[in-house]
């Protein structure tokens, strides 16, 4: 189980996320922007960042760069989008090592994805500590 952040200022969209991620066993913590999110991040405990791109006060873009930057965490983030520019924005995000996914979502896939992202994690830090 881990704790999974999701940052949307959609309630629909926050409401059908954390229902599909509790079924999965995980704990959902829900950000409806990107300065609660930051808040929930820094105090600890966050495993995963499901975030959308455009939300008040703080983006998903400004939030992942101070996740990586200011914050120096390298956990797992999947932004969701709907603007048409994703190309672009998924270049400047690869860097980032932030996939982005369009809306609508596939729910199932977003989900895959993550216990994928996770797992990937998981044997990264198990490696680390071998050493």
């Amino acid at each position: 189980m881990a704790t999974i952040l999701v940052a949307e200022d959609d309630a629909h969209v926050m409401r059908l996320m954390s229902m599909w991620l509790t079924r999965s066993g995980h704990n959902v913590l829900e950000a409806s922007n990107g300065l609660k999110a930051k808040e929930l991040i820094a105090a600890g405990g966050v495993d995963f960042l499901v975030t959308d791109i455009n939300m008040p006060h703080c983006n998903g873009i400004e939030l992942a760069q101070w996740l990586r930057g200011e914050f120096k965490s390298d956990i797992p983030v999947v932004m969701l989008s709907a603007r048409c520019d994703q190309a672009q924005i998924g270049e400047q995000l690869h860097r980032l090592k932030v996939t982005v996914h369009p809306k609508p979502f596939s729910p199932s896939r977003l989900s895959a994805e993550i216990e994928q992202r996770l797992m990937e994690a998981k044997s990264l830090t198990e490696a680390g500590g071998a050493e």
